[in-house]
């Protein structure tokens, strides 16, 4: 059995763990890395933030919820309303029963995906970008969430193991 949880990025002044809009998700946080003020959680179990996150850190939000490290579904935001979503692993995430507008098409997806990485300040680079949509995980979905965070131009370091809280 494989990771079953989510990624999220955003950018915010502290750690994300710290946002009210994170503590009122009931995630249990596991990894943790930062790329200046950008950040990205790794966390359990699947539960998405508060959308509410994008006006506490007005920053852009990008969320992947890994499922038994086969499959990762993406959701990106904005604030200006600018969003996309797509599935990493789409065969596998067909195999699952996700719905195709999950996959979508990916010359589309790409190009929102790029826009919405220009709009939040980053280089993505679209032949990276087009890569990590269409790959299979080979063998974990996690490889394609950082692929695609690559592709989109973070460049997250260091990134150190977290302490759950105490329950």
């Amino acid at each position: 059995m494989g990771f079953s949880g989510s990624f999220i990025v955003a950018r915010a002044g502290r750690p994300l763990t710290e946002l009210a809009t994170m503590r009122a998700s009931d995630c249990v946080p596991f990894w943790w890395a930062c790329d200046g003020e950008w950040q990205i959680l790794q966390a359990c179990p699947i539960a998405d933030p508060d959308p509410s996150i994008i006006g506490e850190t007005r920053a852009s939000v990008l969320v992947c919820h890994v499922v038994d490290s086969d499959f990762a579904t993406v959701q990106a935001t904005s604030p200006d309303g600018l969003s996309w979503q797509c599935a990493l692993s789409p065969e596998m995430a067909r195999d699952y029963g996700l719905p195709g507008e999950w996959v979508g098409d990916l010359a589309e997806v790409g190009e929102r995906a790029a826009t919405w990485a220009r709009g939040a300040g980053l280089q993505p680079d679209p032949v990276a970008l087009r890569a990590a949509l269409v790959a299979e995980c080979d063998p974990l979905a996690e490889d394609l969430v950082f692929a695609l965070v690559h592709a989109l131009g973070f460049r997250f370091r260091d990134g150190v193991d977290l302490e759950p809280p105490a329950m």
